[in-house]
Parts: structure tokens; C-alpha cells; sequence
């Protein structure tokens, strides 16, 4: 029997007991929209927590310091010869020191602020779309300008409202900090005011707010005019158990190409001797900690498909009893058995197909309308940024849909498997 002939068979079989099969296919919707909502959910939820780093570039960083032994010995300084030889690796963009001032007082007028400043070069663009962020103006110019770039909210703090209206602004910095003295291991207070112009202002995803609302972009070269910021803080050199009269940085900044870059060339640094740290690595912790939510929320998901799927079988099993006639007339025509164990799978596929289908759309409108009401309580808490709770890549839809269809059709046959056996001669002769 030709196999489009048994689809129009199995589909009029179907047509016979509506109310059954749309109950039974209901069970599928049920079950595959607990399913695909679920793993949406994961899914969402890791992006919501991996874009931003992977849109800002960050996880294209290696942040590099001199290394401390147990024994108290210490690695190579991070001198401006290391930093050639950690730039002339495959796969380096660039490597700059990692300059940030904390509690620097930007002043416009009568108006004051402390933020924290960070460094960035002039020669290199923002990475992955970073550049995005700016809401007004533009990165750097090449030269040696004095200029600044500012945070929205750093902004507001100085009386500029708008983003626009601080573009060309002149503000001053008064800057202050140790600087090495003359004698050794000897250090010298020194009060330094820098006036630059506001060339750009950015704006923060709001899962970076928080942490960076707060600064500012100066480029390195006006950077190293801060007193003592080479040498960086005790503080700082503390922490990252350098020497405070060590010559070089405290830490450097490597951007590599691309991310599978950053294995390599991590491991290129370690063996000169320097101490790395990258939010790859701890980007992979978190993926397999999704990836075990995922297989957890998916468990969950089969067992209810698993549940619909004796649905399935039941309502086959009822389907053979009543045609049991009509199996054995078709066996005595011609029918073989294998054209009828298709006949019952084909059924079951079909009822996996529409349950589906059906429990993708509910499972999408159901995630739809809590991630409405998701993002209706996020603006009560001043989140003005529309939240993806929830992600349905094409591999999801597809494996849902897939998925459902299959599991409908493990369950029918044992039902296909009945009607396959049924002997023709006893078929017929009841009544």
C-alpha cells in the first residue's frame, strides 16, 4: 500500500472520534508546552546572564598581573617590554596597563561628583558592540586630547539632563595619589587638576548598571598624568600581591581577536611567568550549570509527555477494538500486516504532530504572557529595559515539535502491534 494512501486512511480513521483524539492530543499540547516552556526558560535566562559580557567583548579578556610564588619570590615586572612581547602574540588585538582611579571628583561649576575612571586606548575601538553604547557623541580621537567620556547617570550628577548637552562640555578632574619619590622605596603626595571636554556619553544594559553607572572612559595616555596611577594604589598592589615599589603595572589588560583566542594566548602569558585571570573560564561554570538545569527542566518536561503518550496508547487500543472488522476486511484484500502496523503509527504520529504543534503555541503564548508580567514588575522596580526571560531558538521549535511526534509514536506500537496480529478469518467471523 502506497504510503500516501495510508496518511488519507489513518487521517479519516482519526476524523471518526473527533472528541477522543482531540482529547488525547490535548494531553501532547499539555505536555510538550510544559516541556518547551521550561527549557525556554533556561535558555532565556542563560542569555539574559552571558549577551551582555559577550555583546561588550568581555569575554575576549585576559587580565594579566605579576605573578607571586608560595615562597614569597616574586615573577618579571610588567614593564612596557612585556607588554611588546604579550602584544606580539597570535591572536593579541592589543594589551594596555589597567588603569582605574577610584574616587576621582570630576567638578562643572557649582556641581561635583567621585566616580571611578578607567583607561582604554585611543588607537583601539571598543570591542563587540560596545560601541553601541554610546547614546551621543563618539570614541576618542587620535592625538592627545584631553578628553573624557561619560556615564549617563555621571552625567545627570553634573546638571547635564541630556546626553546631547553634555557633548563639548569642559569639566575639570582633581586628581591626587602617591607618586614614587626621588629616594628609594620612598613615595610623594601630589595634587594634580586636569581640565578635559566630554567627547561621548554611554549608556549600561542594566545588568552592568549597577557596577559602571558610575564612570568614566579617559584615554591612557591623559591617564598616566594622574599621579601615581603607573605605580597604582597601595591598595591595589595589595590586593593583588605585587610589590608597592616594584617597577611596572599592577595589571594589564589583553584583548584578544576572537574567543577561542583566548585559551591559547592565556596560556603564551603564564608561560612568561605573569599571573592570568579570564571570564571565559568562569562563563564555562556557568554554562554547565545551565546545562544541568536544562537536562533537569527537560527530565521534568518528558515525564508529563510521558503521561500523554498513555493517552495515546489507550486511545489506539480502544481504535483496534472497535475496527476490529475493518482490520481483518483490509488483511483479507490485500493488506499486509506491516501496512497496517503504519496505518496505527502513522495515527499516533499525527496525534503527536497536532498535540505538538499545539502545546508549541500554548507553551509560547504561556511564556509570552509571564514575561509581560515579568517585565510589568521590573518597571516597578525602576528596570525600564524590556527583559527576554524567555528564548525559543529554531533547534527548540523544531525539537519540540520532533520530540512530541516521536514519543507519540513509541507509544503506538504496541497499539499498531495488536492490530498488525490480528488474524482475518476470526476478525471477520465476529459480530
Amino acid at each position: 500500500m502506497r504510503i500516501w494512501r495510508i496518511i488519507l486512511l489513518a487521517i479519516g480513521s482519526l476524523r471518526r472520534t473527533p472528541l477522543r483524539v482531540a482529547l488525547t492530543a490535548l494531553g501532547v499540547a499539555i505536555g510538550s508546552s510544559a516541556l518547551v516552556s521550561m527549557i525556554a526558560f533556561a535558555l532565556g535566562v542563560q542569555r539574559q546572564a552571558e549577551t551582555p559580557f559577550r555583546a561588550l567583548g568581555l569575554v575576549n579578556v585576559i587580565r594579566v598581573s605579576p605573578k607571586k610564588d608560595k615562597d614569597g619570590g616574586r615573577g618579571p615586572a610588567l614593564e612596557d617590554a612585556a607588554l611588546r612581547r604579550i602584544e606580539a602574540l597570535p591572536g593579541v588585538e592589543a594589551a594596555y596597563p589597567d588603569f582605574r582611579v577610584r574616587g576621582l571628583k570630576i567638578v562643572r561649576g557649582d556641581k561635583m561628583t567621585s566616580v571611578v575612571a578607567i583607561g582604554l586606548p585611543r588607537d583601539v575601538p571598543l570591542p563587540g558592540t560596545a560601541g553601541d553604547l554610546l547614546v551621543a557623541g563618539e570614541y576618542f580621537t587620535p592625538g592627545a586630547k584631553p578628553e573624557i567620556i561619560l556615564g549617563t547617570q555621571v552625567a545627570r550628577d553634573l546638571g547635564l539632563d541630556t546626553p546631547q548637552e553634555a557633548l563639548g562640555a569642559t569639566l575639570r578632574l582633581e586628581t591626587s595619589g602617591l607618586s614614587p619619590g626621588e629616594a628609594a622605596k620612598t613615595f610623594t603626595f601630589e595634587r594634580k587638576d586636569l581640565a578635559v571636554s566630554v567627547v561621548g556619553v554611554y549608556d549600561l544594559p542594566n545588568l552592568l548598571a549597577g557596577k559602571m553607572s558610575g564612570a568614566v572612559l579617559l584615554p591612557v595616555d591623559l591617564m598616566r598624568q594622574i599621579p601615581g596611577v603607573e605605580s597604582g594604589s597601595l591598595l591595589d598592589r595589595l590586593k593583588l600581591g605585587s610589590d608597592p615599589t616594584q617597577p611596572g603595572y599592577p595589571e594589564v589588560t589583553v584583548r584578544v581577536r576572537r574567543h577561542t583566542d583566548v585559551a591559547p594566548v592565556d596560556k603564551a602569558i603564564q608561560a612568561m611567568g605573569f599571573r592570568t585571570r579570564t571570564l571565559l573560564s568562569r562563563l564555562e561554570d556557568l554554562r554547565t550549570f545551565f546545562l544541568f538545569m536544562d537536562v533537569l527542566l527537560a527530565a521534568v518536561g518528558t515525564v508529563a509527555l510521558l503521561v500523554a503518550g498513555l493517552g495515546i496508547i489507550n486511545t489506539l487500543l480502544i481504535s483496534v477494538l472497535e475496527r476490529y472488522q475493518e482490520i481483518g476486511l483490509c488483511k483479507a484484500i490485500g493488506a499486509s500486516d506491516g501496512d497496517v502496523f503504519v496505518l496505527f503509527l502513522t495515527e499516533a504520529g499525527a496525534i503527536g504532530l497536532v498535540g505538538g504543534a499545539a502545546g508549541l503555541a500554548l507553551g509560547r503564548a504561556v511564556c509570552w504572557g509571564l514575561e509581560l508580567a515579568i517585565n510589568s514588575y521590573a518597571r516597578t522596580q525602576g528596570i525600564t529595559a524590556y527583559l527576554e526571560v524567555f528564548a525559543f531558538p529554531l533547534w527548540l521549535v523544531t525539537a519540540t515539535v520532533l520530540f512530541s511526534v516521536g514519543i507519540s509514536v513509541l507509544a503506538g506500537v504496541y497499539p499498531a502491534l495488536r492490530a498488525a496480529r490480528t488474524d482475518p478469518i476470526r476478525a471477520l467471523r465476529r459480530e
